[in-house]
């Protein structure tokens, strides 16, 4: 697997998010989902500064159904895919 095109299918799969299309529901759904002390710290920032949090962008877009693995699948080849996958477990 190279990874320059696991960096570019990554890449473009967090482009699909314009940064200022995550609502406030979205937002507060995220920090209901986070575990303590990271609730309480990034409740203390506003939207705007978390906007650019790749955690809070991936359970956005995984909310709107576009999941990265699904994305990566589509993207790489099978073997790149399943290189990608057991890198995951290690």
């Amino acid at each position: 697997m190279t990874s320059q095109n696991l960096n570019k299918a990554i890449t473009d799969y967090y482009e699909q998010l314009k940064k200022d299309s995550i609502s406030i529901d979205e937002f507060n759904f995220w920090l209901e989902s986070l575990p303590e002390p990271m609730r309480t710290h990034f409740k203390n920032e506003s939207i705007e500064n978390c906007k650019g949090v790749l955690n809070l962008q991936r359970f956005v877009l995984e909310l709107r159904d576009l999941s990265l693995e699904e994305f990566l699948k589509d993207r790489l080849t099978e073997e790149e895919f399943q290189a990608y996958k057991k890198n995951l477990v290690q």
